[in-house]
C-alpha cells in the first residue's frame, strides 16, 4: 500500500468509508515505522499509539477568517440547476447547535465526530478572502505523522502546510501544494522526493474538481521512500511538531471574478472544509508507550494526550530527560530493540542526587558520566567513594557505612593545610588512612608538639614552628633549646633575654662561661650607674672620665685630692694686726706650708676665707694647717669658727638640719706641736652658695700677746655623707669598711703627703667624681708648666723652675719673670746680705730701681704688649724694641700689609736688599704658607735669613678658571688681596662656593642656577650642594615642581598619598607617576601586598619556591613565547593566506618576482638583466614543479588516512553488530529469569529469605556497634582521645604539681620527724612525755587505764584535760545559780505592770506604723505629681523646638509659664516652719513618758543587777574559755528576759520617731512644692536659651524668669535654714534624753540607735533633696550664663546686621547719584 494514495481525487461519495480508509492509513503508517510492540518497553522502544491531536483540543485550533464572527454574512454556493437555494447565511457568533444554531460556521466544526449530522456543520472563511491560515497549537512535543482535510468547496488553489518544533518560535515548512506551483511558488521543486525532508511542491491536491468533498493528504513519512533507521535523529526530528499551520494562499475561481467586481460575485469563493484530522502520537522518544493528560487539560474521549508516561528511568514531559539519580549515562531516545535506558548513579549509599558530566563519561571510556551531588556522611568524590578533606575513610566499615569517613584528629596549626589527613591507604605514595602530615618543624601523632629546637606552633606559620633563635653562649646546654610554647630559652646564671643573648643589667661579656656574663664592676664614681654595654662593657662614664670601668679621665683632667679644697691664709681678708708673711722654700728641706708663705695673726685678729665653688652638697670636716713657733710654749687657749651663710637654710635643702649654733664652733687648745687641727663637728655647705667662714683667735693660754702662722683650710669631704659608704648595700659597707681599715683620710692633713695604699687611691677616685661629676680641667698655665697634662691624682702641673701652685701659674718666693723659661731667682739676695730689703716682684737692679725684662712704667711695671713680636720694650714709653714678622710698633709701618696680631706681615723692599740675590733666595712651603729665605754660604755651613712669610693662594680647583691653575692645588691669585679668579656664578676670596640661588659647584664649570618652582617653593634659594629647592607643602622634587615625599600624581592636577604596605616595600616612596610601590624582593602587585610570582605563603610570609619551580617555570615561560611566537604567526597566516610549511618558499618566490619585476621596471633593459630574468623563470619553474609534486604528495597521503577512516568505520560497525548481540545476551536471560519467576520456588525462598534476614540483622548489630554516633567504639575513641589530649596538655602541670608536692611531703615528713610530743603531753595531760604509761599518774598520748579507755589527766594533774574538768563543773554549778535567778525574775515578769508596759508599746507600734504609711503615700503622691511636670515640660519643650513655632506661640507660651509661681509664698513657708515648730514642741512629753517607765526600769535594772552578780559568779569560775562563754551566753539569755520590762520605754521611744517621721514628711511636701519650682525655673531656663535665638525682644521673660528663679531660690534657703536649725536641735534634744534614760540597758540602747539610724537616714534623703535643689540652682546658672553668652552672640550679629545695611544703604544712594 505504500506509495499509493488512499484514494484519487475523482472519487465521490466516500463519507461512509472515510473513517476505515484513516485507520487502514494510520495502521499502515505505524507497521512501517514500528518494528514491534509484542516485548513492550521492557526489550526496546516503544511508542504510544496514534490518534486525531484535533480530539479534546477544540480551543488550541483557531483560523484567522471565519465568516460570521461579527455579524450575519451572506454566501453562495456554485451547484447544479437543481438545487433551489444558491444563497445562505453565516452566523459564527454562537457555537454550532444542530437544532438552534445550523449556520455557525466555527474552525471547531473540522473535528471528527463521528455523528450524523457530519456534513451539516463546517468551516468556512470570509467571501473573497484568499490569504487564510488554520494553526492548531500544541501543549508539548508530538509525533506527527499525516495531515487529511475534506473540503466543502474548491479546494485552495495554493497552500502551504509548515509546522514549529519550539513552540511557535520558528516556522519550517513541510510541503507546497499549487495548482500552477511554478508561477504561484518560483524556485520550489516538484520533486521527486529523494529524502523524507525534501520540501517540493505538490499539484495533485490543489485542482479545482471536485467542487465539494475534494481530499488533501500530507504524509510526513513518504512510504515510497525506504527510511534505514527509523530511530535516527533526522528522522525524530522531522516527527516532532508543537505548532502546525495550513496556509491558505489562493482561492480556485471560475473566472466571473476577474469580470465582474461586485460583492455578490465573491460571496461564492471562500474556503470551507468539513473535517481536518491530524494525526499523531504524543512525542516521547521510544520511552514510553502510553501518554497521559497534562495537568491543566481536561480528559475527554479519543484524545491523543501530551504527557508520555515514561519508561527506561527517564522523565519529563516527553521522555526527554533522565530520571532522578539516574545519570550514570547520556540520555539517549530509544532505538528498535535498545532501550537506552537511563542508568542509576552509584554513590554508594551517600547521596541521593547526580548529574550527568560529558567529560567524566569520555574519561571513563564511555563506562559511566554520572557524578553524585550533595556526598553526605562527609564523603565526596563521583560515586562518594572519596572521604572530604579533613576526614578519612575507615577500612573496618563497608563504603556504604556512613560512618565509613572519620574526623581527622590533627592538630590545624601544626598539620599541612589546616589539618588535613591522609583520607585512605595509598603504600605507593606513602599514605595511611588517618595520618597527619606534620609541617616541616612540627611532630607528635597529632602534629600537636614543635620538634626539638623549635617552639611557638602556629597555624600561620607555613613551617608551623619557628626555630629557636636561642644564643649557644648564653643558653644552658644540658636543657632543651628553648620552651616549645614560648620560644623562652633557658638561660645561664648572669643571662637573660628570650634568645638568651642579652646579659642581665650591670652585666656584659656574653660568653661560654659557666655563668654566661661578667659584671660591669662599673667605678661607682667614675660611672653615673653599674650599667654596661653588653658588647665590650664600657660602663657610662661621667664627664672627661674614660676606661672601661670609668677610672680614668681624660688627658688634660685629672682626680681631686681630699684636700683639693684649701684656701690659703695670705689671700683672706686679714683683720687688725694681721699680716703677710712670704717664705722661701729651702732647697732640701721638706715644705710644711703651701703657697707663698703665711699670714700672721695677733691674738685678738681674725681671718676671713671666701669660698663660693662648693661642688656638692654635702657635709665637709674643716682642716686647719697652721705653723707654730717656738716663741709658743703653751697651747692656743680658743679659737671661734664662725660660718657665716648668705641667709636662712630652707628645711627642703641638703642642709636643712642645721641649726644657727652648728654654724659656731669653738676650738680649745690648739696643739702647739701640731701642724694642723680638724674641727669636731663637720659642716654642711651647700653647691652653689656662697659663705664666709670667720676665725678669730681669741685668747692665748698664758694671757701673753703672741701670734701664730696660718697656712691654710682646707674643706675634706666627709665620707660618711656619700651614698657610695652609706647606701646599706654589701658594696657600699665593704666599701666603709676598706677606707676606715686604712685610714684613708689621715693622709689629707699635713702638707707633707704619704704615699697612699691603692685602696685608698681608688676610692678616692670614686670620691672625687660623684663631687665633681665628673674630672677637673689640669688648666696647666702654658708658660709656667712644661705640659698641659697634670698628675691625674690631685692636678699638680709640672712647672717651670721657680714656678709654684697647683697649675704652675705664679713665681716661687723669691724669685721673678714669670716666663716661659720659668721664673728667676731675684738679685735681691745681695741687698739682703747688705741689711738691704728683699726687691718685690717685676723689679730688678741692684738697688731695685727698674722692671724686670718684658716689663716697662716703674715703679708700677706692667707687661710690654707686642703682640707676640718682641719680647722687650722701653722701660719708659712701652714702646716694643726690635719688633719681629714685619711689624714696627703697636701695627705695621708704611710699605707692609697685614695683620700683626696675626703675624703675616709682608714687606716687598726686604727683596731690593743687596745681599739678597735671586741665586740666595729661597721659597718653601709649610701649612699653605710660602717662606721666602735668604741663604748665605759661609765656611761653615749655610746661614737662613727669614725675608717674610707670605700665605700661599688656596683656591679652589673646582671654582676657579683652570687657565688660573697649573695643578689642581697651584692657582694664582691677586698678590694685593689674595682674591682667586672664579668661574661663572662662584664667589669667595678662595672660589669656594656659589653665588646665592646658585648650586653645583663640584661640576667644575662654574655654579647652576637652582631653578625652583617660584610658586611652590618657599624662596629661590637651594642647597648649595644638592640643589634641593625648600619646597611649600604638599610639593617636593629637586625644583619643587613633584609631588611632596610619600606622594604621586600631578602636582598640577592632584597628588595622592602613595598607599604602600609597609611590610613589604623597599622604601616609603613610590612611583612619582604611576604610584607603584617599590617591593622588595618576593613581593609584588601595586601596593606590594602580595606575594610575587615564585614565592609562595601569606604575605608578608612570603617564601621562595622549590627549585623544581624555576626549572618548570623556565619551561612554561618558553612554552608561552612560542605560544605567543605561533599566535602571532597564525595571524599572519590569516591575513596573509600562507602556511607554514610552504612560507619560505613563497617568500623566496616573492623575492624574486620582486627581482623579475624590477629588471622588467627598469628603463634600460640589458641582457645581463634579461638573462637573469630568465634564470628567475627557470627557477620559479622548477620551485613551482617542486610544490607541485609535495602538493600530490600530501594528497595521497590524505587518500591513505581517508582509507584508514573507513576502515576505523566499519570497526566500529563491527563493534556496534557484537553490542546488540551482546544485548541479544541479555534479553535471552531476561527471558530466563522470566521463567524462573513463574516456577515454583516458594519454599526455596522463603528458606532464601530466612536466612538474608537473619544475615542483615546480624550485619545491622555488627554495623551499629560501629557506625552509630555515638556507638561503643567512637565512645571509646573520643574518651581516648581526650585521655590523650588531657594527658598531654596537662602533663608540665602534673609533673610540676608533683614535684613540688614531693618537695612539700618531704618536708612534713622532716618536720614529722622532729616532733615531741613530751611537751604536748605535759601540757594536755599534766605529766612529762617521756614517762612509761604505768609509771604516769597523769596518763599521755596512747595510755589506756584499765577498763581500756583512754587515760589522760587525772587529779593533782595540772594539764589542760584536768583544768577543763575543774572549769566544767564550776561552771554546772553557776548554772544552777542561774537558774534559781531565773525564777525569781519570772515572778516579777507576771506583774501587771509589764503587761501594760507591752500594750501600750503595741500601741505606739501600730501608731508608727500608720504614720509610715502615710508618709510612703505622700511620697508617692510626690513622685506622681512630680512626673506630671516633668511629662508637661517635656510637651511644653517639643512645641518650642518645633521648627514651625511662630514667635507669637513661642511668647504666649513663654507668658503661661511665666504666670506659673511657687504654690506656697513666703508667708505659706514661714505657716509651714511654725507648724513644724509646733509638732517638735508636742515631743515635750518624753519626759513624762520616761518618767512613767522610771519604776520598770528600775525593776529592770534590779534584775540586771541580778543577772550581773549571777555572771560575776560565773565569772569567778576559772574555766576553759569555751566553758565560760556558755555561761555568758546563759547570763545573756537571762538578761533577755528581762529586756521585756522596757519595752514599755522603748515603744515610747518608737512613737517619738514617729512624730520625727510626720516632722520630716511636712518637710517633704515643702520640698516637694521646692523642687516643682525649681524644676520649672530650670526648664524654663532652657527654654529660654532657644527663644533667645529666634527672638531677641524675648529677652524681657528671660529677665522675669530670673527674678522669679532668685525669689525661689532665696524661699528655698529659708527653708532649708528652718530645716537645719529647728529640726536638728530638737533631735539633738530627743537624742540626748533617748541616751540619758536608756543607757543603762545595752540591747534596749541599741534598738534606739536603730531607731535613730532611720531618723538619720530620712533626714539624709532631706538633705539630698535640698542638695539636689542646690544642684538645679547651680544649672539654672550655668544655663543662664549660656544665655547671656548666646545674647552677646545675638547682638554682635545684630550690630553686624545694622552695619550691613548701612553700608548696602551706602551703596544704593551711590548708585542713585550716579549719572
Amino acid at each position: 500500500m505504500s506509495g499509493q494514495p488512499f484514494w484519487t481525487s475523482g472519487e465521490r461519495g466516500t463519507a461512509n468509508i472515510f473513517p476505515q480508509k484513516i485507520i487502514s492509513l494510520t495502521l499502515a503508517y505505524a507497521t512501517a515505522r514500528e518494528p514491534d510492540h509484542a516485548h513492550g518497553c521492557t526489550h526496546g522502544s516503544c511508542y504510544p499509539a496514534t490518534g486525531d491531536l484535533l480530539v479534546g483540543r477544540e480551543k488550541s485550533l483557531k483560523a484567522s477568517s471565519t465568516c460570521g464572527s461579527r455579524k450575519k454574512d451572506p454566501y453562495c454556493i456554485v451547484s447544479h440547476l437543481q438545487d433551489e437555494k444558491k444563497c445562505f447565511q453565516c452566523d459564527s457568533r454562537r457555537p454550532y447547535d444542530p437544532v438552534y444554531n445550523t449556520i455557525s460556521h466555527r474552525i471547531e466544526n473540522v473535528i471528527t465526530t463521528f455523528k450524523p449530522h457530519r456534513k451539516k456543520s463546517w468551516w468556512q472563511s470570509e467571501n473573497g478572502k484568499p490569504d487564510v491560515f488554520i494553526q492548531l497549537d500544541l501543549e508539548a512535543e508530538f509525533h506527527f505523522t499525516h495531515l487529511i482535510m475534506i473540503f466543502k468547496t474548491f479546494r485552495p488553489a495554493a497552500m502551504v502546510i509548515e509546522r514549529s518544533a519550539d513552540f511557535g518560535r520558528n516556522w519550517q515548512v513541510y510541503r507546497y501544494f499549487a495548482y500552477d506551483c511554478a508561477s504561484v511558488f518560483p524556485g520550489v521543486s516538484k520533486g521527486p522526493l529523494r529524502k523524507v525532508d525534501d520540501v517540493i511542491c505538490e499539484s495533485r491536491y490543489s485542482d479545482i474538481e471536485p467542487s465539494t468533498e475534494g481530499e488533501a493528504i500530507y504524509r510526513v513519512l513518504d512510504p515510497a521512500i525506504h527510511i534505514e533507521d527509523p530511530y535516527s535523529p533526522n528522522i525524530q526530528n522531522q516527527l516532532k511538531i508543537t505548532n502546525l499551520r495550513v496556509n491558505f494562499t489562493k482561492l480556485h475561481t471560475l473566472g466571473d471574478n476577474l469580470l465582474d467586481s461586485r460583492v455578490e460575485i465573491k460571496e461564492k469563493y471562500y474556503y470551507a472544509m468539513y473535517e481536518l484530522v491530524v494525526r499523531g502520537n504524543c512525542f516521547c522518544y521510544g520511552h514510553a508507550s502510553e501518554c497521559a493528560p497534562i495537568d491543566g487539560i481536561k480528559d475527554e474521549e479519543g484524545m491523543v494526550h501530551g504527557r508520555c508516561v515514561c519508561k527506561h528511568n527517564t522523565k519529563g514531559l516527553n521522555c526527554e530527560l533522565c530520571d532522578d539519580f539516574h545519570s550514570d549515562m547520556p540520555w539517549r531516545p530509544a532505538e528498535g530493540r535498545n532501550t537506552n535506558a537511563c542508568k542509576k548513579c552509584n554513590c554508594n549509599g551517600h547521596s541521593n542526587h547526580c548529574h550527568f558530566d560529558m567529560a567524566v563519561y569520555l574519561a571513563t571510556g564511555n563506562a559511566g558520566g554520572g557524578v553524585c551531588d550533595h556526598c553526605l556522611h562527609n564523603t565526596m568524590g563521583r560515586n562518594c567513594e572519596m572521604c572530604k578533606p579533613f576526614y578519612y575513610k575507615d577500612l573496618s566499615r563497608d563504603i556504604r557505612d556512613p560512618g565509613v569517613c572519620t574526623a581527622c584528629d590533627c592538630d590545624p596549626d601544626g598539620s599541612l593545610n589546616g589539618g588535613i589527613c591522609d583520607g585512605h591507604d595509598e603504600p605507593s605514595l606513602g599514605m595511611i588512612a588517618g595520618q597527619c602530615r606534620c609541617k616541616d618543624h612540627v611532630e607528635g601523632h597529632r602534629c600537636d608538639k614543635c620538634k626539638s629546637g623549635f617552639f611557638g606552633l602556629s597555624a600561620a606559620n607555613p613551617r608551623g614552628c619557628q626555630p629557636c633563635q636561642c644564643d649557644p653562649r648564653g643558653t644552658v646546654s644540658e636543657s632543651p633549646k628553648c620552651d616549645p610554647v614560648s620560644g623562652d630559652c633557658f638561660c645561664k646564671r648572669l643571662v637573660t633575654g628570650r634568645s638568651c643573648d642579652l646579659c642581665l643589667p650591670e652585666h656584659w661579656a656574653l660568653s661560654h662561661d659557666m655563668n654566661g656574663c661578667r659584671d660591669c664592676d662599673c667605678d661607682v664614681g667614675g660611672a653615673t650607674d653599674n650599667h654596661c654595654s653588653m658588647e665590650n662593657g664600657q660602663c657610662r662614664c661621667r664627664s672627661h672620665m674614660m676606661g672601661r670601668q670609668c677610672t680614668q679621665v681624660e688627658s688634660g683632667w685629672y682626680f681631686m685630692a681630699l684636700d683639693h679644697y684649701t684656701y690659703e691664709a695670705e689671700l683672706a681678708i686679714l683683720g687688725q694686726g694681721c699680716s703677710v708673711e712670704q717664705r722661701e722654700h729651702q732647697p732640701g728641706r721638706p715644705a710644711t706650708w703651701t703657697g707663698t708663705g703665711f699670714a700672721k695673726v695677733p691674738e685678738g685678729s681674725s681671718l676671713e676665707f671666701s669660698i663660693n665653688n662648693i661642688p656638692y652638697s654635702m657635709e665637709y670636716d674643716l682642716l686647719i694647717r697652721y705653723e707654730p713657733q717656738v716663741s709658743m710654749p703653751r697651747d692656743w687657749g680658743e679659737v671661734r669658727v664662725t660660718i657665716i651663710r648668705p641667709g636662712p637654710i630652707p628645711t627642703s635643702s641638703p642642709c636643712g638640719n642645721t641649726i644657727p649654733a652648728d654654724d659656731i664652733i669653738f676650738l680649745c687648745g690648739v696643739c702647739v706641736c701640731c701642724r694642723f687641727v680638724v674641727l669636731p663637728p663637720p659642716v654642711c655647705m651647700e653647691r652653689g652658695v656662697s659663705y664666709t667662714l670667720r676665725f678669730e683667735f681669741s685668747r692665748y693660754l698664758d694671757g701673753n700677746s703672741i701670734l701664730i702662722l696660718g697656712t691654710t683650710i682646707s674643706l675634706i669631704p666627709r665620707y660618711s655623707s656619700l651614698e657610695m659608704f652609706i647606701g646599706g648595700d654589701p658594696a657600699s659597707i665593704a666599701r666603709k669598711q676598706s677606707y676606715e681599715r686604712y685610714r684613708c683620710h689621715e693622709g689629707a692633713k699635713s702638707v707633707t703627703r704619704p704615699q697612699i695604699s691603692n685602696v685608698c687611691a681608688k676610692l678616692i677616685t670614686s670620691m672625687s667624681a660623684i663631687i665633681n661629676h665628673g674630672a677637673l680641667p689640669c688648666l696647666c698655665d702654658p708658660q709656667g708648666s712644661v705640659s698641659s697634662v697634670c698628675d691625674t691624682h690631685g692636678g699638680q702641673c709640672r712647672c717651670r723652675p721657680n714656678v709654684i701652685g697647683l697649675r704652675c701659674d705664679q713665681c716661687a718666693p723669691g724669685t721673678y719673670g714669670f716666663g716661659p723659661a720659668g721664673c728667676n731667682v731675684c738679685l735681691s739676695h745681695l741687698c739682703e746680705q747688705l741689711y738691704w730689703w728683699p726687691c718685690e716682684c717685676n723689679l730688678e737692679g741692684a738697688r731695685c730701681d727698674g722692671c724686670q725684662a718684658g716689663h716697662w712704667g716703674f715703679p708700677n711695671c706692667k707687661r710690654c704688649l707686642c703682640n707676640g713680636h718682641a719680647e722687650e720694650c722701653h722701660q719708659r714709653t712701652g714702646a716694643c724694641l726690635n719688633c719681629r714678622d714685619n711689624t714696627g710698633g703697636d701695627k705695621c709701618d708704611s710699605g707692609y700689609y697685614g695683620d700683626a696680631s696675626r703675624r703675616n706681615c709682608r714687606s716687598e723692599s726686604l727683596l731690593t736688599h743687596p745681599r739678597h740675590t735671586p741665586e740666595n733666595l729661597r721659597t718653601i712651603h709649610f701649612r699653605n704658607v710660602a717662606l721666602k729665605l735668604c741663604v748665605v754660604h759661609p765656611s761653615k755651613g749655610s746661614i737662613y735669613f727669614l725675608l717674610y712669610a707670605s700665605p700661599e693662594c688656596t683656591c679652589s680647583f673646582l671654582g676657579t678658571e683652570h687657565t688660573q691653575c697649573t695643578a689642581r692645588d697651584e692657582c694664582v691669585c691677586q698678590r694685593a688681596t689674595g682674591q682667586c679668579q672664579c668661574l661663572p656664578n662662584t664667589i669667595g676670596l678662595t672660589c669656594d662656593h656659589c653665588k646665592p640661588n646658585y648650586w653645583n659647584l663640584a661640576s667644575g664649570r662654574g655654579c647652576e642656577a637652582c631653578g625652583c618652582d617660584p610658586n611652590n617653593a618657599v624662596n629661590s634659594a637651594c642647597n648649595e650642594f644638592t640643589g634641593k629647592c625648600q619646597c611649600r607643602d604638599g610639593f617636593g622634587g629637586k625644583t619643587c615642581t613633584d609631588c611632596q615625599e610619600n606622594y604621586w600624581g600631578d602636582p598640577r592636577i592632584q597628588c595622592r598619598v602613595c598607599d604602600c604596605d609597609p611590610r613589604g616595600i623597599e622604601t616609603s616612596q613610590c612611583d612619582q607617576k604611576s604610584g607603584h610601590c617599590v617591593c622588595q624582593q618576593g613581593v609584588s602587585g601595586v601596593r606590594c601586598d602580595q606575594c610575587a610570582r615564585g614565592f609562595s605563603g601569606q604575605f608578608p610570609n612570603c617564601q621562595p619556591c622549590h627549585q623544581c619551580f624555576g626549572d618548570w617555570d623556565r619551561v612554561v615561560q618558553d612554552l608561552a613565547v612560542r605560544t605567543k611566537t605561533l599566535s602571532e604567526r597564525a595571524q599572519e597566516i590569516q591575513t596573509t593566506g600562507l602556511t607554514g610549511a610552504y612560507e619560505k618558499a613563497f617568500r623566496d618566490l616573492e623575492k624574486k618576482l620582486a627581482q623579475a619585476q624590477g629588471i622588467v621596471n627598469a628603463r634600460n633593459t640589458t641582457a645581463e638583466a634579461v638573462s637573469s630574468l630568465m634564470e628567475l623563470i627557470e627557477d620559479l619553474r622548477s620551485q613551482i614543479g617542486e610544490t607541485t609534486d609535495t602538493l600530490n604528495r600530501l594528497e595521497g597521503d590524505l587518500t591513505s588516512v581517508q582509507n584508514s577512516n573507513v576502515e576505523a568505520s566499519n570497526e566500529l560497525s563491527a563493534l556496534e553488530r557484537e553490542a546488540k548481540q551482546l544485548n541479544l545476551t541479555s534479553d535471552q536471560l531476561h527471558r530466563q529469569l522470566d521463567i524462573l519467576k513463574n516456577s515454583n520456588f516458594l519454599g526455596a525462598y522463603d528458606s532464601i529469605h530466612s536466612s538474608y534476614n537473619k544475615s542483615r540483622d546480624a550485619e545491622r548489630r555488627a554495623n551499629q556497634s560501629t557506625t552509630t554516633t555515638p556507638s561503643t567504639v567512637s565512645q571509646s575513641a573520643d574518651t581516648r582521645r581526650k585521655t590523650e589530649r588531657l594527658i598531654s596538655a596537662k602533663q608540665d602541670d602534673f609533673n610540676r604539681k608533683n614535684a613540688a608536692n614531693k618537695r612539700a611531703l618531704g618536708d612534713l615528713n622532716a618536720k614529722a620527724q622532729t616532733l615531741d610530743m613530751k611537751k604536748i603531753n605535759e601540757k594536755v595531760c599534766g605529766t612529762p612525755g617521756d614517762a612509761p604509761c604505768a609509771e604516769s599518774l597523769c596518763g599521755g598520748a596512747g595510755c589506756r587505764d584499765d577498763g581500756g579507755n583512754r587515760h589522760c589527766g587525772g587529779l593533782n594533774c595540772n594539764g589542760a584535760v584536768a583544768m577543763a574538768d575543774n572549769a566544767l563543773e564550776r561552771s554546772k554549778h553557776a548554772e544552777k545559780e542561774l537558774n534559781k535567778a531565773m525564777g525569781e525574775l519570772s515572778l516579777i515578769l507576771r506583774a501587771s505592770q509589764v503587761a501594760d508596759a507591752k500594750t501600750k508599746a503595741e500601741e505606739a507600734k501600730s501608731k508608727a506604723q500608720a504614720a509610715l504609711d502615710k508618709a510612703t503615700n505622700t511620697k508617692n503622691n510626690v513622685e506622681r505629681s512630680n512626673n506630671d511636670l516633668r511629662d508637661l515640660i517635656k510637651q511644653i519643650r517639643d512645641f518650642l523646638m518645633q521648627e514651625g513655632a511662630d514667635p507669637d506661640s513661642i511668647e504666649t507660651v513663654a507668658n503661661r509659664v511665666l504666670e506659673l509661681s511657687i504654690p506656697a509664698s513666703p508667708q505659706q513657708i514661714r505657716h509651714l516652719a511654725e507648724e513644724i515648730k509646733d509638732r517638735v514642741r508636742s515631743l515635750s512629753n518624753v519626759d513624762a513618758i520616761l518618767q512613767q517607765t522610771q519604776d520598770d526600769v528600775r525593776k529592770a535594772e534590779q534584775l540586771l543587777q541580778e543577772a550581773k552578780k549571777a555572771r560575776n559568779r560565773a565569772e569567778g569560775v576559772k574555766s576553759t574559755a569555751e566553758t565560760v562563754k556558755q555561761a555568758l551566753e546563759d547570763a545573756k539569755k537571762a538578761q533577755a528576759t528581762a529586756e521585756k520590762a522596757i519595752q514599755r520605754a522603748r515603744a515610747d521611744i518608737g512613737e517619738t520617731e514617729a512624730r520625727l517621721a510626720q516632722v520630716l514628711k511636712c518637710t517633704s511636701s515643702s520640698e516637694h512644692d521646692l523642687n516643682d519650682a525649681m524644676d520649672r525655673m530650670g526648664n524654663l531656663g532652657r527654654e529660654i536659651n532657644a527663644l533667645k535665638l529666634k527672638r531677641a525682644h524675648n529677652s524681657v521673660a528671660a529677665a522675669r524668669a530670673e527674678e522669679t528663679a532668685t525669689m525661689a531660690r532665696d524661699k528655698a534657703n529659708e527653708a532649708k535654714q528652718i530645716l537645719d536649725g529647728e529640726l536638728m536641735d530638737k533631735y539633738h534634744t530627743v537624742q540626748e534624753l533617748v541616751d540619758t534614760k536608756a543607757k543603762t540597758v545595752q540591747e534596749a540602747k541599741k534598738k534606739a540607735e536603730r531607731l535613730r539610724d532611720e531618723a538619720k537616714e530620712l533626714l539624709k534623703d532631706a538633705q539630698n533633696k535640698l542638695q539636689r535643689l542646690a544642684e538645679l540652682e547651680k544649672d539654672y546658672e550655668e544655663n543662664q550664663k549660656t544665655l547671656e553668652g548666646k545674647a552677646q552672640q545675638l547682638d554682635g550679629l545684630e550690630d553686624k546686621m545694622k552695619a550691613i545695611l548701612n553700608d548696602i544703604n551706602k551703596q544704593i544712594q551711590i548708585y542713585n547719584t550716579c549719572q
